[in-house]
């Protein structure tokens, strides 16, 4: 039984503000009272979510405005069984049920799929960019090889944005917090052409001082530094064809990423013994950077013929990445390292969706991914070393190609109208080729130059998923799911050598699930249950290892591992005014057999998954009330727990459990037009960690990253 701690939780309640489950978005019809029926594209076609056989949250436009959210990990407390690790810009570390893929090694796909507007993100740096202007958010639990993909292994995170219609709006927003925190959207959408051509065109940045003080050299780290941009043109030229094209960009330069030491090894007691990390200062020699740049353009084409609707998908994407970063957290110059990245992509995916108005619908398609990774690996050893007497940098340059190809069938029959069967197959052949080379210093110390090497990879897959559904009446929904999920092999990249491909094989997974999705006291109460069992094998794990003296994540296959638990959320809206909202996610991971897990023989067999909290709940309110003609108080806040959590394989560094309140309070325009709104986040100041491990160049070193303390401000917000 989860107790979450009272105290917190009737300092929310005072407030008359508790954040309301991202699943059971608020209806935009103040006078209707119930929870708001959501429509998803999960499954490639529009279904109510509720009629979905997949455990599936779908977070509402509305709902992430009215919660202040700009990024989607300050979702992450509140969606059950998702942990997310948002140390840096390059990617976020997404834990689903358990399951994660750090991508710190370029060779490594990830396990959940990030999709933009159906777009296959091949690195999720832009995961974590400002989120406006969106529709919904969909995050899907589990494997969703059928028709996601070979990397949507854990599950898949959907980002759809609003299209553009006849309804014209202008709609804005400011803010400013402590730590001189800036932040702001502005949108603007409508018709170009009366019933048939709408374009929509908007921006938005988020600025931050940073939340830490490097006291060697008096900037702040852990800043926010970032701007981005989106616009989305539609063309309705008859009544059975619709053409989208959609572009963003996106802009960050900050010195995120800052990594401090929790424990300083055999600096202990020395003048190089660092403050407490909480006290957020540290004594470094060298500040981090990061510089990144993302966007892409898409073509998006549906066309009814046949019954049913064609739609062609054809979309350009890329991504840069530069950062250094001090490997030794210390004020010595012993070494440094960054990684520049350079990534292109190009897809088309053609898929036919059936009418569902018969005994059976489907959906056919087929897919094709190519992507260009190229990186170069740096590493600077500093005169403290002991090596030279000046600074010298030695490199490692891979280039990764990759051209996967896919076709897939998914479809429905209905034996009557309570019982139907759905099941799907996907086939994928992939092949990655990676041409890999060395540039060391002049004595080959830090690295050993080496010529060029090419050396590839082929494989195959099919994903087949199988579901017997049951609808008893039309607030009851019950299904029991087989599915099988699939995540390419690899190269580690910066371990390759003239002699050892330091290849790593494919992780594979079987997934039993069952649940039930309901409706009760005329659409006021929502429960959903789900209960999953995952059977890894050679489940792909990272580990941060020295190789010539240098630190590189090194990915192996652990011989085992599973997940089985179970998510519940529950919504109610019992009257115009009062939204109530909780969840409750249960992860039992681990690995049953991972002998041999290190060069050194180490055992880990038993050990819990990192990432995968066994308890993680939430729970909340939201208020809105009439104050006076044309004008409402708004409340709203939320209390999440998460029990301890592992952050590496072998479990020796953990965060205790954690309980976060947040909290909002406004006035608002009944009709929609403006609104004003403080905001608080950690609202007791909870000191915590979101990353630990042992350092890799100081003896007896841990090194920690830290949570954002309490941060609160002003929020103003208009459409007109």
């Amino acid at each position: 039984m989860v107790r979450l701690k009272l105290a917190g939780l009737a300092v929310t309640t005072a407030l008359a503000s508790v954040y309301a489950v991202p699943a059971l978005a608020q209806s935009d019809a103040r006078d209707d009272v119930g929870v708001e029926e959501i429509v998803v594209t999960a499954q490639h076609r529009a279904v109510n979510v509720q009629d979905t056989p997949i455990s599936l949250t779908a977070i509402t436009g509305k709902t992430l405005s009215d919660s202040g959210v700009r990024r989607v990990e300050d979702l992450a407390n509140m969606l059950p069984n998702v942990y997310i690790d948002d140390r840096n810009l390059r990617g976020q570390n997404i834990a689903i049920r358990g399951i994660s893929a750090d991508l710190s090694n370029p060779g490594l796909d990830q396990g959940v799929g990030i999709f933009v507007d159906g777009v296959y993100l091949g690195r999720a740096t832009a995961a974590n960019m400002n989120l406006f202007n969106l529709e919904r958010v969909e995050v899907l639990r589990g494997p969703q090889g059928t028709l996601y993909g070979k990397n949507a292994i854990a599950g898949a995170i959907n980002y759809i944005s609003r299209k553009p219609t006849d309804d014209a709006y202008v709609d804005a927003s400011f803010g400013y917090g402590n730590y001189n925190a800036f932040a702001g959207h502005a949108m603007a959408s409508g018709p170009l052409v009366e019933g048939s051509v709408f374009a929509s065109i908007g921006g938005a940045f988020d600025q931050r001082r940073g939340l830490i003080r490097n006291s060697l050299t008096g900037r702040r780290l852990d800043n926010r530094n970032g701007q981005n941009g989106r616009a989305v043109l539609t063309f309705l030229p008859s009544d059975t064809l619709e053409i989208t094209l959609r572009g963003d960009i996106s802009r960050d330069r900050t010195r995120s990423g800052s990594i401090q030491a929790f424990d300083d090894g055999v600096f202990t007691g020395s003048p190089l013994d660092q403050p407490d990390p909480f006290t957020r200062v540290v004594a470094q020699n060298r500040d981090p950077y990061a510089v990144r740049d993302t966007g892409g353009i898409s073509g998006e084409l549906n066309w009814k013929v046949g019954g049913g609707t064609l739609t062609s998908l054809t979309a350009y994407r890329y991504s840069d990445w530069d950062n250094i970063a001090d490997n030794d957290y210390t004020a010595l110059d012993i070494l440094a390292s960054g990684i520049e990245e350079n990534q292109r992509q190009f897809s088309q995916e053609l898929r036919y969706a059936s009418a569902s108005d018969g005994a059976f619908d489907y959906v056919l398609g087929a897919y094709y991914f190519h992507q260009q990774l190229d990186t170069d690996a740096h590493s600077i050893a500093g005169p403290d070393l002991g090596v030279y007497p000046y600074e010298v940098q030695g490199s490692i340059y891979a280039d990764v190609t990759t051209d996967s190809y896919a076709a897939f069938a998914h479809g429905t029959y209905r034996f009557d109208d309570k019982l139907s069967l759905t099941g799907g197959l996907r086939f994928t052949h992939e092949k990655k080729t990676v041409v890999h080379s060395q540039l060391g210093d002049p004595l080959q110390l830090l690295l050993r130059t080496t010529a060029p090497r090419t050396i590839s990879r082929g494989e195959s897959n099919v994903s087949p998923m199988v579901s017997l559904n049951y609808k008893p009446g039309k607030d009851l929904f019950l299904y029991a799911t087989f599915s099988q999920g699939y995540k390419s092999g690899g190269f580690n990249v910066f371990s390759i050598s003239p002699t050892d491909d330091a290849a790593y094989e494919s992780e594979s997974v079987n997934n039993y699930e069952v649940g039930f999705k309901s409706e009760f006291l005329d659409n006021k109460l929502r429960l959903d249950i789900a209960a999953y069992y995952l059977d890894y094998r050679n489940l792909q794990a990272n580990q941060s290892i020295l190789i010539n003296g240098i630190p590189v994540f090194q990915t192996s296959n652990a011989a085992r591992a599973r997940s089985l638990g179970a998510e519940i959320s529950l919504a109610a809206r019992p009257t115009r005014e009062l939204t109530v909202g909780a969840t409750y996610g249960y992860i039992d991971a681990t690995y049953p057999s991972y002998p041999n897990a290190t060069t050194t023989g180490a055992d880990y067999s038993g050990n819990r998954l990192p990432r995968a909290p066994r308890h993680n709940a939430s729970l909340s309110l939201q208020y809105e009330r009439p104050l006076t003609d044309g004008l409402s108080i708004f409340a709203r806040g939320e209390a999440s727990y998460r029990s301890k959590v592992y952050f590496t394989a072998e479990n020796l560094y953990s965060q205790d459990p954690v309980t976060l309140l947040n909290a909002r309070l406004g006035l608002q325009a009944d009709s929609g037009k403006w609104g004003a709104y403080l905001w608080v986040r950690n609202l007791t100041n909870r000191d915590y960690v979101i990353y630990k491990e042992a350092g890799a160049i100081v003896p007896g070193q841990i090194i920690e990253s830290v949570a954002a303390p309490r941060t609160f401000g002003l929020e103003l917000r208009t459409r007109f």
